[in-house]
């Protein structure tokens, strides 16, 4: 299998000068970035760099994630994110997971569950991490009839070209994530987590809005949701008819 690996940057110039050094790149056969618009010196640094910048036309994660698949061609892609919450030890355990196992279609670093640390876990109230949980349970319930899965929504994963091909993700924000586990859930696509130590952000940049993005993953999780019961509901009437 070939492996790619796509590193995820929208003013990360903090984050992308102290990480770079620590990526092993040499175990991939290709590198890209994947530019969501940037303002500050994050393209021209990786372009210094020898990495090959692709900037988004159409701005969003999701988008971002479909730019990275139309701009490679490796089986399997490894979505990294420099903003330093994301370990780069952990990248090279992504491909020794597919080395192992070659009929899973999704790997997750996954900072929830056994051995896994969140970065919230220092704190006594953990809002962002007690929401997460609540969005896992609910698509394990609804939706996985495999192994449980811990961490439904963490973007550290890597994806292999197949699986997308089938799932046929449609967000276009940092519901991407979500969204392709939930239809991997259905597909019934093997997914194989990982415990990662999530650290904490490099700079003063702040994470997304909590209310507006909890928002945003409701009204997917709703859409599948109706998705699911227009899919049932179209098969049953094809038996009728038969």
């Amino acid at each position: 299998m070939r492996y790619a690996l796509v590193i995820m940057i929208r003013n990360e110039i903090e984050g992308i000068t102290h990480l770079f050094d620590q990526m092993p790149f040499d175990k991939f056969d290709e590198v890209i970035a994947i530019d969501g618009m940037s303002s500050d010196n994050s393209v021209e640094f990786l372009e210094n760099k020898g990495v090959r910048v692709i900037t988004q036309k159409i701005n969003g994660r999701g988008q971002a994630f479909r730019d990275a698949f139309n701009n490679t061609s490796s089986d399997v892609l490894v979505f990294f994110g420099p903003d330093g919450n994301e370990n780069p030890d952990d990248i090279a355990r992504f491909i020794k997971e597919f080395e192992n196992n070659k009929h899973i279609g999704m790997v997750v670093a996954r900072r929830l569950g056994p051995e896994a640390i969140n970065k919230e876990d220092c704190k006594k109230i953990k809002p962002r991490k007690w929401v997460n949980i609540i969005f896992n349970i609910a698509a394990n319930i609804l939706w996985n009839s495999n192994e449980k899965v811990y961490d439904t929504i963490n973007g550290f994963r890597a994806i292999t070209r197949s699986t997308w091909d089938v799932i046929n993700v449609d967000a276009d924000g940092y519901t991407v994530e979500y969204q392709s586990t939930i239809r991997c859930f259905k597909e019934k696509i093997s997914i194989v987590e990982f415990p990662t130590h999530e650290l904490q952000r490099i700079g003063d940049k702040k994470g997304l809005p909590a209310f507006r993005t909890g928002v945003v993953f409701v009204k997917v999780f709703l859409f599948e949701v109706y998705y699911s019961i227009k899919q049932f509901f179209v098969k049953t009437s094809k038996y009728s008819k038969t």
